[in-house]
């Protein structure tokens, strides 16, 4: 009997993870913070924010209004803006887009924003929980330098004894 990827526990991370299983997990386990999540679970989440948010605040804004206007990406250990402006619309009238499409855009980014802040703060949890690390480590994402440390330790190898985060 064959064992799929998509077989597999939920709070079990899958080393290996293709882009489309890794985010169908993300998806699957948008409010889960029990578990684990692997390395290409979490960086085939980041890839897709950082593509989406970048072309959303960036490309398109630029692409039909001449300058995109001052952006709200900050990509932070859980992929989303935490310190971003949460209003619906993202500029004001000194730095409105030039158009009804980058208007929209920035709108899309703003959703994207609101719609994955929480699914991207669990799957930070459970990358922690992969390397061993209790989920309260999350908060030093609230501090410059804590940012770029949850950023490494979401590189680093699985721990065998991050195993007691999936009872």
């Amino acid at each position: 009997m064959a064992f799929t990827a998509l077989e597999t526990s939920p709070r079990a991370p899958l080393p290996g993870a293709s882009l489309g299983v890794a985010m169908w997990r993300f998806a699957a386990n948008a409010f889960r913070l029990r578990g684990r999540a692997s390395r290409g679970e979490y960086w085939w989440w980041m890839l897709v924010n950082v593509a989406v948010l970048a072309t959303s605040q960036i490309m398109v804004p630029a692409a039909v209004g001449g300058a995109p206007p001052q952006p709200t990406l900050f990509l932070g250990p859980f992929g989303s803006s935490l310190f971003a402006d949460l209003e619906l619309m993202s500029w004001h009238s000194a730095d409105s887009p030039g158009s009804p499409l980058g208007a929209f855009s920035l709108l899309v980014a703003d959703l994207w924003l609101l719609l994955t802040l929480i699914p991207g703060l669990t799957v930070a949890v459970r990358r922690l929980h992969d390397s061993n690390l209790t989920g309260w480590w999350a908060l030093l994402a609230f501090f410059p330098p804590g940012q770029l440390v949850l950023l490494l330790i979401a590189l680093r190898r699985p721990r065998l004894e991050g195993a007691r985060f999936d009872a």
